[in-house]
């Protein structure tokens, strides 16, 4: 009876000693987010930082890179237990917040010197660049006041406006800082005109998820990244395009 409980007792510690299961994350798969060039590691702005989230949680991680709404399908299912979404009605439906990551703004630019504007309807009879399969909203996706020009990246936007072929170009703030260090060109070549929308990143735990102690830890670990300005350092950005207009 002693041997049985003593048994007992060393399997215990052994199951409370054993490391956690990997948090699993699945990340936008989109430029700057994250993306993987030919036979190199996946890389962008969410796979750093879900990397340096489970750094701090002292937690093993495994990583997809999906289209967003895989991403967000990963998650009501529960086969990614954690991710970073657009805050929201839609993304509480199917995990919880663990806090804030990163905020992006959605914004009209053109090229330098240009003024800003205070509504859509003042660029009534232009041609605005959109990224192809993109949704900003009806004020720009139901307008037939302006000529929306379809573009495959936000690379290839800058291209066609420094080169005079659209007047204005729409994209996160994000996409555009990144665009342009692709380029090697300088903010001052473009203004930004207008904002669209500002949304928020947060950092969501499947609701179908059995990950309890991941959720707390990577929540903790949040909370330090943000105290100790390593957010701000993953997600810097030109300040130009960080400013609110």
């Amino acid at each position: 009876m002693r041997l049985l409980g003593c048994l007992f007792y060393f399997c215990s510690f052994i199951a409370m000693a054993a490391p956690l299961a990997p948090a699993k994350f699945s990340s936008s798969m989109m430029k700057p987010w994250g993306y993987q060039d030919a036979g190199q590691p996946a890389q962008g702005l969410l796979v750093n930082f879900a990397r340096k989230l489970c750094e701090e949680a002292d937690i093993a991680m495994e990583n997809s890179l999906k289209p967003y709404p895989r991403v967000i399908k990963d998650i009501q299912a529960g086969t990614a237990d954690f991710a970073v979404m657009f805050a929201g009605a839609t993304s509480e439906d199917i995990a919880v917040d663990l806090g804030p990551v990163v905020e992006l703004k959605v914004m009209a630019v053109a090229k330098a010197g240009s003024a800003a504007i205070a509504n859509i309807d003042a660029l009534a009879g232009q041609r605005v660049g959109v990224i192809r399969g993109s949704i900003y909203g009806p004020e720009i996706d139901d307008n037939p006041s302006i000529d929306r020009i379809s573009f495959n990246d936000t690379v290839q936007g800058i291209q066609m406006l420094l080169l005079g072929r659209i007047d204005v170009m729409i994209a996160t703030n994000y996409s555009i800082d990144f665009a342009l260090k692709q380029l090697h060109a300088d903010i001052e070549r473009l203004t930004p005109i207008y904002q669209l929308a500002t949304r928020q990143g947060h950092l969501y735990w499947s609701k179908q998820s059995l990950q309890q102690e991941q959720a707390a830890r990577l929540r903790n670990a949040l909370e330090r990244l943000r105290e100790q300005g390593v957010l701000s350092e993953i997600f810097s950005i030109d300040a130009s395009l960080a400013l609110t207009l």
